[in-house]
């Protein structure tokens, strides 16, 4: 085993294979063409990652942490997430997200075992979400939360992971295009189950 302590997993696209957590909440509250069109906004370069994330967040705050919750039972999630987490900490590594989404939606991780998020911060007061402190750049957050890269496996799928491999995490991708696996130490291609995602990471660091 290498000197890694810590496992930390991307949510949108990894964790929610080929979804969002914007998109599996909101579809839920009658807003998935709302956030697809913001989507496709995005990816054409007509707006910034930051300009499409405040305009979902605008359409997600209306919704209380309890209404989150109740949507993200019903998400698809990566299967066998107890199982895969379970196999990574009985190995003695901890396990949490690293992602720019809420902490009203990284909270539910709790009921896998999962420690608490690097995520961008939600402020709820009497049940409400009332502001958002937008936390884009994942390698910077990994540094502030105390994290030396040199000691985390990251999982991801996106161009904003490879930041966090280039600094110098061991990068396992899943579900990523080949212009972001390549910059990973493995590609993983698409896994069935989160359980298939930490055997590949111990064999990674083995």
């Amino acid at each position: 085993m290498t000197t890694v302590s810590t496992v930390t997993l991307d949510l949108d696209g990894t964790l929610l294979p080929d979804t969002t957590a914007f998109m599996e909440v909101l579809r839920r509250h009658g807003r998935e063409a709302d956030v697809q069109a913001s989507d496709e906004q995005y990816f054409a370069g007509a707006i910034t990652l930051h300009e499409c994330f405040m305009e979902q967040w605008a359409w997600f705050q209306e919704l209380t942490p309890a209404d989150i919750h109740r949507a993200l039972r019903q998400a698809p999630w990566l299967a066998d997430m107890d199982a895969g987490i379970a196999r990574l900490h009985d190995a003695g590594l901890a396990v949490r997200m690293l992602t720019d989404q809420p902490s009203t939606v990284t909270d539910f991780g709790s009921r896998w075992g999962l420690e608490p998020a690097i995520c961008s911060p939600v402020t709820v007061k009497e049940g409400r979400q009332t502001a958002i402190d937008f936390r884009e750049d994942k390698r910077a957050n990994l540094l502030a939360a105390g994290l030396d890269p040199s000691m985390v496996l990251h999982v991801g799928n996106g161009a904003n992971d490879v930041p966090v491999w280039n600094a110098g995490a061991t990068g396992l991708a899943v579900f990523a295009s080949p212009d972001v696996a390549h910059h990973a130490a493995q590609d993983l291609g698409r896994p069935a189950s989160l359980l298939e995602v930490a055997d590949a990471a111990l064999r990674l660091l083995s």
